[in-house]
């Protein structure tokens, strides 16, 4: 019986230190990604629900991440998407309506259908950072 050692507590700092490492980047792709999605997602609303009178409005979306902040251990990645106001028909009111037309809500329904998979990608992350444990140093588990 030959009796190797696989399972060191050197090996799993090293992959738990290599996560550290990668987990922000990972995080902030998924917000990105997320938004990203949203956005064309509320364009295609948007080109709906606009109609003739509102033909630029959906060009007026964009996506942009809004930056990362760091607090009690915790790092937080922000992003948002729809009208921009500095664009032609952005700062329209067709998203909450007026007494002229009702709501379209195009953000709102976007958000509910981005919402489960953007939920989905987030809980996949641990799985991919503690996957292949050892893949460069041997096998943990």
């Amino acid at each position: 019986m030959r009796i190797r050692e696989r399972d060191t507590l050197d090996l799993l700092e090293a992959e738990i230190l290599d996560i550290v490492k990668r987990a922000p980047g990972d995080m902030r792709g998924v917000v990105r990604d997320g938004i990203k999605a949203g956005n064309l997602l509320a364009q295609d609303y948007a080109r709906v629900s606009a109609g003739k009178h509102g033909k630029l409005y959906p060009r007026a979306f964009s996506a942009e991440m809004k930056g990362s902040f760091a607090g009690f251990g915790a790092l937080i990645h922000s992003g948002e998407y729809g009208p921009d106001i500095a664009k032609k028909q952005g700062g329209m009111s067709f998203e909450r309506g007026s007494r002229n037309q009702k709501p379209h809500l195009d953000l709102a329904r976007s958000a509910d259908r981005i919402a489960p998979s953007f939920q989905m990608e987030v809980g996949r992350l641990p799985d991919k950072w503690f996957s292949g444990f050892g893949r460069n140093r041997g096998r943990l588990f």
